[in-house]
């Protein structure tokens, strides 16, 4: 009664007039056989308080009515999450601050923001099958995706597959603690004289490459389209897997995003290369 007395005096009648909707007054009866509601007023010191009373001699009927009721986000709060995450994409991409999984997600940290589309039982890994081409070339040489290789083999691949005639798998599959035999084939059939085109071959020996090794390609003063170019030349016996390994990650870590901003033969070039890659640090024994 106090807090509902500094309330009304607190606020003009014409405010106070806007409470009578918000406020409902329950009370116990055990003589009421069926739940009463009636208009009910509380007068403060000459000042009256309308609000709605509610009587019955069960609360747990009021506790299923309660149950029922669904929690509703006012505009303006949905307003200023609209703000706040302005620049947002539907991925499975993690970042520091969002994270797209379900709330049951135990890699989910309790401190972290999730965000959540569509039902629990419906989203979870299954929203790896967004996941983009560029992306699952990119995790091969900077690890960004928080997903293990058994995820990505058994929920990415699928999709990604009818997308892209070819994709890199043999980092993954040796991070893989299940058995995948249609990629382990497939990675299998991809070996080096797969990855470099028939193209490339009858043109390897025609290009005057002076210094036959990755760095010294990489570190000529040609364009970058011709050094991912040259680069895929050189034979097997050339290409070291580490200089290889450390040219991508520079061009990553200069633009995360190449892949898509890349003119078409420079993202035909850098594929083929994290193919390459792929094959001689995680296939060749």
């Amino acid at each position: 009664q106090n807090i509902l007395k500094s309330i009304v005096n607190c606020l003009t009648n014409e405010n106070a007039h806007k409470l009578e909707n918000r406020f409902i007054f329950i009370q116990h009866d055990e003589k009421v056989n069926h739940p009463e509601i009636a208009p009910h007023s509380i007068n403060f010191d000459g000042n009256i308080i309308s609000m709605t009373k509610v009587t019955l001699s069960d609360f747990g009927q009021l506790y299923d009515a309660l149950n029922e009721k669904k929690s509703a986000l006012p505009a303006r709060m949905l307003r200023l999450f609209k703000q706040e995450f302005y620049d947002y994409t539907l991925t499975n991409t993690p970042t520091t601050n969002l994270r797209v999984a379900t709330l049951d997600d135990t890699r989910v940290d309790d401190d972290e923001l999730v965000l959540a589309i569509g039902k629990a039982s419906d989203f979870g890994l299954k929203g790896l099958k967004g996941l983009t081409g560029d992306e699952w070339y990119r995790n091969i040489i900077i690890s960004d995706l928080e997903f293990t290789a058994d995820e990505l083999l058994e929920n990415a691949y699928p999709s990604l597959i009818k997308q892209n005639n070819i994709l890199p798998l043999n980092k993954y599959l040796s991070e893989s603690t299940k058995e995948f035999p249609t990629c382990a084939s497939n990675a299998k059939d991809n070996d080096f004289e797969k990855i470099i085109s028939s193209t490339i071959k009858k043109q390897r020996n025609k290009i005057r490459i002076s210094n036959r090794s990755v760095l010294a390609i990489w570190n000529s003063s040609i364009s970058f389209e011709k050094k991912t170019s040259f680069i895929a030349h050189l034979t097997i016996q050339e290409i070291i897997a580490n200089d290889l390994e450390a040219i991508l990650k520079e061009i990553f870590v200069k633009n995360a995003d190449i892949l898509s901003t890349a003119t078409t033969p420079e993202k035909t070039n850098i594929r083929r290369l994290i193919r390459i890659f792929d094959y001689l640090k995680y296939a060749v024994k």
